[in-house]
């Protein structure tokens, strides 16, 4: 409660959606709640979910028209716009709002207060620590909805004396590998002393284990990090022996003819990118230690790393969603063309990696370990989509939970450091500082660094390589020196929102990526998804409002450290306290007797509109009749809005608007 500094304030205008309120915003300690008489519900926001915050001076509607002082609007009653001060809100779930506040001291309270609310220390801060379930949850225990024995058990495993596989316990208090879970499968003829010897030859320790069985083919999919050969290119013996152990779990005891079996050794980067990680002490297995007598081949599947994926949907945000609370038109042409083309391209590629696989695993019956560096971000995404193609189980509800603590909350995908939960400073900027019109325009002129002038940090000769080669590609072009000097007004909306504060960081929208492949695959099986569409858009969301402790740490043995289990709840008893609102009407379960997988048709990927907020003819370019937008928060049903909502999405690259 200290953090704020100011509780209610009257008279404040929300632009969302395109749509003005007059009413009052209220301040907790874990949420943003603006109630309006002009509104059906109050809307609701939780600080988590902010993606970035950008205070400017004048109103919002200056986005809205060149003719500022002249537009007219029932709400600002012949005031001038330019009077206002402007708090903008870009969350990682899409939304984007905007709130105009006449005192321009309230609106400074207001940003500082909501700043300390969101740049939080610890994850005990977070709002999971002190949620109270409601009644329809509390029946609930989710934490316990995937049990490793349980699951392998339904894969057809026994893990009897009788299976080649087995549980090792090596990992049970986490000092073998800390971001691995407590319980491994393993070969069974694999001692734990060979575990631990091969370990040290892999990134992170994060040796290879048993994450799927496919009965139907008797194929495994395991999954590991990167060898660590380095430039001396060292082997090791014990991995060696480790891995050919995993290829030979496939052939049945007691068969005396082995079946021709491809095993594939899958690394997730591109080759170059591989190859470049030797200077590092990482990089790729030489075949000709693990080939193993012509059975075994290595295949690259091309996937950029987390900085070029954040980039890529920056560019659409920055772009083409950013003022989503004006409700501004998207130009389609730029947005399927160049920069922002490129998230649907790495989805395709993500789509077809996966068809590949499954195929390799349906036809040739190989077995598939997989890996990319660490093994937590592009080795999770292709393990879970080639699984959730091959196993009808992992696309019904409970399933598919079941599939997402097992693949990425067990085996340690960084949900804490790739959501960038606990936030940072660099997210909050505060473009109203008082410089005048032509002190700006001189500045410009004059090829003076306004990123200096305005935020303390610069873009000379002088700054990291990382800055100069961002303003080298254009990123600050916004702001270069133009023959034709823009209106004041336009120069001014100019500073104050498109200036970037460059700062490193390793958030990422992986987990959504993921989600947004599964979106793509559900979309062209209708009815092969006991799950609908709105259930992804509410993970999407509550991967960032904090409300649960299931996306909050980065590995099990955090989460076990920090005694989510007790602290907090599962994300689980959300969805399964209230299933009628996630179902798939047109599910229709196979046949065990039939085919039961599905393949990507990688001629038919789309936007996915719903989760953006816009209409499927604004992101697709479809001639259908316009459909309302999806309401995909349920801060977004709180606020029965009569309009449909906005989501939007932002990671940490600090884009001043």
């Amino acid at each position: 409660m200290e953090y704020i500094k100011i509780a209610n304030v009257d008279d404040v205008i929300l632009h969302r959606r395109g749509i003005s309120a007059k009413g009052t915003l209220h301040l907790t300690t874990h949420h943003m709640i603006f109630s309006s008489a002009m509104l059906a519900r109050e809307f609701w926001f939780a600080y988590p979910t902010i993606g970035a915050a950008f205070k400017n001076r004048g109103s919002a509607l200056i986005s809205k028209s060149k003719d500022h002082n002249e537009r007219q609007d029932p709400l600002y009653s012949g005031m001038d716009i330019w009077s206002f001060c402007n708090i903008k809100i870009v969350g990682k779930d899409y939304t984007v709002f905007s709130l105009d506040f006449q005192d321009e001291r309230m609106a400074q309270d207001v940003y500082d207060s909501v700043l300390k609310l969101t740049v939080l220390q610890e994850e005990t801060q977070l709002y999971a620590f002190i949620y109270t379930p409601n009644k329809a949850e509390k029946p609930f225990n989710s934490w316990n909805i995937y049990d490793p024995v349980r699951e392998f058990h339904r894969q057809g495993l026994a893990l009897d004396h009788a299976c080649p596989w087995r549980l090792s316990d090596i990992n049970k208090d986490y000092n073998f590998c800390k971001t691995y879970p407590h319980v491994l499968v393993v070969p069974r003829a694999i001692s734990d002393t060979l575990l631990t010897h091969a370990s040290r030859y892999r990134s992170q320790n994060r040796l290879p284990a048993l994450t799927f069985y496919y009965r139907k083919t008797n194929s495994s999919i395991t999954r590991c990090a990167q060898p660590l050969p380095g430039l001396i290119q060292q082997r090791s013996i014990q991995d060696e022996k480790l891995v050919n152990e995993i290829f030979g779990c496939s052939v049945p005891a007691g068969n005396e003819i082995p079946r021709a079996v491809k095993n594939i050794v899958v690394d997730a980067r591109p080759a170059t990118n591989a190859m470049a990680q030797t200077a590092l002490g990482g990089g790729t297995e030489n075949m000709d230690n693990y080939n193993f007598g012509g059975t075994a081949s290595r295949m690259f599947l091309g996937i950029d790393n987390i900085h070029i994926m954040r980039d890529s949907l920056n560019n659409v945000v920055d772009n083409h969603l950013v003022d989503n609370d004006l409700n501004l038109p998207i130009d389609r042409g730029s947005l399927n063309d160049g920069k922002c083309a490129q998230w649907l391209k790495y989805i395709r590629t993500l789509l077809s990696s996966t068809e590949t696989l499954v195929k390799s695993i349906l036809f040739n019956q190989s077995n598939i370990l997989i890996h990319c560096s660490d093994g937590w971000d592009r080795t999770t995404q292709v393990c879970s989509l080639v699984q959730l193609c091959l196993d009808p189980y992992f696309r019904t509800l409970e399933g598919f939970m079941v599939l997402i603590e097992k693949d990425w909350v067990s085996f340690g995908h960084r949900f804490a450091e790739r959501s960038g939960h606990l936030s940072s400073k660099n997210t909050f900027h505060d473009n109203s500082m008082r410089i005048s019109i032509s002190e700006a325009a001189t500045t410009m002129t004059q090829g003076i660094d306004l990123n200096s002038r305005l935020f303390g940090f610069s873009n000379s000769n002088n700054g990291s390589p990382q800055e100069k080669t961002e303003a080298s590609t254009g990123e600050l072009s916004d702001l270069s020196f133009s023959s034709q000097l823009p209106s004041s007004s336009e120069l001014m909306h100019k500073v104050s929102r498109r200036v970037a504060n460059r700062k490193s960081s390793n958030t990422s929208p992986i987990f959504q990526q993921f989600l947004d492949c599964v979106h793509q695959l559900q979309r062209q099986n209708p009815s092969q998804f006991e799950f609908n569409e709105r259930f992804l858009r509410r993970l999407v969301y509550h991967l960032y409002s904090c409300q649960y402790g299931t996306f909050l740490f980065n590995s099990e043995q955090e989460r076990v450290a920090h005694d989510a289990q007790n602290k907090t709840r599962s994300v689980w008893d959300y969805f399964r306290s209230r299933p009628a609102e996630f179902l798939n009407a047109s599910y229709a379960p196979t046949s065990p007797s039939d085919d039961d997988w599905i393949l990507p048709d990688l001629k038919d990927v789309k936007w996915w509109w719903q989760l953006f907020g816009r209409k499927n003819e604004e992101m697709n370019g479809t001639s259908k009749p316009s459909e309302d937008r999806p309401c995909s928060s349920e801060e977004g049903k709180k606020t029965g809005l009569k309009f449909p909502s906005l989501r939007l999405d932002i990671f940490n690259r600090g884009n001043n608007r």
